[in-house]
């Protein structure tokens, strides 16, 4: 296809298939149309489109992606007109506390000045996750290390990551347990995470969960975790209601993308667990075809019950936490014995469930389920999940783990 017809179908995308329309539309999307050519550079295409996606404000659930282009490898947070190095791939040249002071020598401020689309309007804090996405259109960025030394560098794509540790526990004294959810994409990992810890959750005073920079995954991932959270002997949908339906969009593009997304990932050989959900999917579909938005039915907390243990539970968030991440963190925010430590969530969750369109090594991935709380005034975009505890964010952090000390401390004072 041409970057022309690309854009074309996009735009339809919009018009009748994300779940964004009826709030938006295709926006201004004129603007952006009379600026493409189809032999622009590909790499000037590629921003083009990702500038008019960004006008939605809708981050991470929303997006354009070339699979061909490579990916910064190090992540950042902004105070000022500097932006602090917090994670850095192997090759990139920078190291967690490094500072970043300009961009092909133009300040922070005026990069962010020209970005502002991109950036969609977030606060300084809530900015970290989206800088990458267009530091890559740049070349080289100026650095100063920790012992005072300056340097220029040039912007190094697909540099090779440190292996992560997504899922794990630890032990704080006799009575406090800690564990950490990266995401919740890997639901046997996490599975065997829950049960090697069942007899800790069982016995536990004290509970922390971490899920700052948890990108998301499947609701299921954390629904173990629900019912240790709530008060003993109580039904957990006594506390969580949900106040406003979700509307998923049945257009036709998005049934059939569904219907191939569901073959490629099973084929004929669905697995006897997961068989009753994913025979639910394919009925909905079919009998749902082509009308728009319905209502979804589905309530994952029905049937659970809480436990005695832990007493307390608290839980630690940040602007990183989205999707999957967002949703636990809310569903956790209802319980007496939670508290959220850190700082409001990505707060992504008015649209989800996304679909997938490829254009060959371009993809646009757009949502296409709705929460009806937009209309309420009660959205969580830009704002995010709140929390109990504001924990700001300071360049100490790149070091030092305070929002987890913070929780200690309040566990033994």
């Amino acid at each position: 296809m041409t970057y022309s017809e690309i854009f074309k179908e996009i735009v339809s995308i919009m018009k009748n298939d994300s779940a964004s329309y009826p709030d938006f539309g295709a926006g201004n999307f004129e603007e952006y149309e009379k600026q493409i050519t189809d032999d622009m550079d590909r790499m000037e295409f590629l921003h083009l489109v990702q500038n008019y996606v960004s006008t939605f404000k809708i981050q991470a659930h929303l997006k354009f992606v070339d699979n061909a282009c490579g990916y910064v490898g190090f992540s950042v947070m902004r105070k000022g007109d500097v932006l602090y190095v917090t994670k850095a791939n192997n090759g990139t040249g920078l190291v967690p506390g490094d500072k970043i002071t300009a961009i092909d020598s133009m300040p922070v401020s005026e990069v962010a000045q020209r970005e502002k689309n991109m950036l969609m309007d977030e606060s300084e804090e809530r900015q970290g996750g989206l800088w990458p996405a267009f530091l890559k259109y740049y070349k080289t960025i100026s650095v100063e290390h920790e012992d005072g030394s300056k340097e220029e560098l040039e912007l190094v794509l697909d540099t090779e990551p440190e292996p992560e540790e997504k899922y794990y526990s630890r032990s704080y004294g006799d009575d406090t347990l800690y564990l950490r959810f990266a995401d919740f994409v890997d639901a046997q990992a996490t599975a065997k995470l829950y049960e090697d810890c069942r007899e800790s959750l069982e016995k536990c005073k004290n509970l922390i969960v971490d899920v700052r920079g948890n990108g998301g995954g499947a609701d299921g991932c954390f629904i173990p975790l629900i019912e240790y959270s709530f008060p003993a002997g109580e039904p957990v949908d006594n506390y969580i209601k949900p106040e406003y339906p979700v509307a998923i969009n049945y257009s036709e593009r998005n049934c059939d993308d569904r219907l191939k997304l569901l073959k490629s990932f099973f084929g004929d050989d669905v697995p006897e667990d997961v068989k009753p959900m994913v025979d639910k999917m394919l009925a909905d579909l079919d009998a749902n075809r082509g009308k728009g938005f319905v209502d979804e039915d589905e309530d994952m907390f029905k049937g659970l019950i809480g436990k005695a243990n832990p007493e307390k539970v608290w839980v630690l968030t940040d602007e990183g936490c989205g999707s999957s991440g967002d949703a636990f963190v809310e569903a956790m925010s209802f319980s007496p014995k939670v508290t959220v430590v850190g700082r409001p969530t990505c707060g992504i969750t008015d649209y989800s469930n996304l679909n997938m369109v490829s254009f060959d090594d371009f993809q646009f991935m757009y949502p296409t389920s709705r929460d009806s709380r937009i209309d309420h005034g009660k959205g969580l975009l830009q704002r995010g999940v709140p929390v109990d505890k504001y924990i700001p964010w300071t360049p100490e952090q790149i070091k030092k783990d305070v929002m987890l000390e913070a929780v200690l401390e309040e566990i033994t004072s």
